[in-house]
């Protein structure tokens, strides 16, 4: 599917090649690197910028593991929703998902892990991304239920279980966003990832928070003297949006509709362009239009970078 140059780096939580042109490892694949696949769009969360809220039915369990089996032989596979661990079949999926990928990622808000969670999901993924978007305050005003999110998080700690902190950088927590790495360095996260509201789903009414070029940089050089200043451990990957181009994520609906996202110039900010229901794992590649973005951004070769 890929050439033996590319490869995940579990301790950098990232995938790395050689010095080969983006294009010509593109040229050598035959099904995506990576794609998120939504078990469910419901969620216990009402977040003020949420890209995928409620509204799209879940198909079957048995026609969801099927679909989960065509795309066996992918490097990653990150199932996330809504909020994934609202599903009722949630951890049969992950059971069935194992031995099938190189990389199985389980995308959270952490507020439903209970105590034991942690354990039996270090059996069954390679790391965890939960979403925290600043104190409790800030935490409060965008997101909600802080206190599962640290609990649930904590718990996925002590499991010793790999993870990345992830922020969404708005008006209503720029002034702290600080904290969401300091976050990541207490709980032992490899990765604190930045990235910004794009005007999908409920973010189409936060004009005011589209992130500019200049919002960003201006982050990226106070994050970069904060990083050395305080010691913190964790990488600092930033998303430019700008810069990551049209339609990289490839995501599965839980309906089986395969979608690429973000795309500026279509109404939702997605692009349809296939059903994983219909079709195979090579077809959804072949029909896929952003390739050459879609590999460069997993690469981090269009992401900003604090090392």
């Amino acid at each position: 599917m890929l050439t033996e140059t590319i490869a995940f780096d579990d301790e950098r939580q990232i995938f790395t090649a050689d010095d080969t042109s983006t294009e010509e490892l593109v040229s050598r694949m035959t099904i995506p690197l990576s794609l998120t696949f939504q078990l469910t769009r419901n969620c216990n969360f009402r977040c003020v910028y949420c890209s995928e809220p409620p509204g799209i039915r879940t198909r079957p369990v048995e026609e969801v593991l099927e679909m989960v089996d065509k795309l066996s032989g992918m490097r990653r596979i990150i199932f996330s929703g809504g909020e994934p661990m609202a599903y009722k079949h949630f951890w049969r999926v992950l059971e069935h998902a194992q031995g099938k990928f190189e990389r199985i990622v389980l995308s959270t808000n952490a507020s439903m892990i209970k105590p034991g969670d942690g354990d039996r999901l270090k059996e069954l993924v390679h790391y965890v991304d939960i979403t925290v978007d600043g104190p409790r305050k800030q935490h409060d005003a965008i997101r909600g239920q802080y206190d599962k999110v640290i609990r649930g998080l904590r718990r996925v700690a002590e499991a010793e279980i790999p993870l990345s902190v992830i922020c969404v950088f708005m008006q209503g927590n720029r002034n702290v966003i600080h904290y969401i790495a300091q976050t990541g360095d207490i709980f032992g996260a490899k990765k604190v990832k930045v990235l910004t509201t794009i005007p999908k789903g409920m973010s189409k009414n936060l004009f005011e928070d589209f992130t500019s070029s200049e919002d960003i940089e201006a982050l990226e050089v106070r994050l970069r003297e904060e990083k050395e200043r305080n010691g913190w451990t964790p990488r600092i990957v930033m998303t430019d949006w700008m810069k990551v181009g049209q339609g990289h994520a490839i995501l599965i609906e839980p309906n089986g509709r395969a979608v690429a996202s973000p795309v500026w110039n279509e109404p939702e900010c997605i692009d349809p362009f296939a059903d994983l229901s219909k079709c195979t794992a090579e077809e959804l590649w072949q029909a896929f239009p952003y390739k050459i973005n879609h590999l460069a951004k997993y690469l981090e070769r269009t992401m900003i970078v604090i090392d």
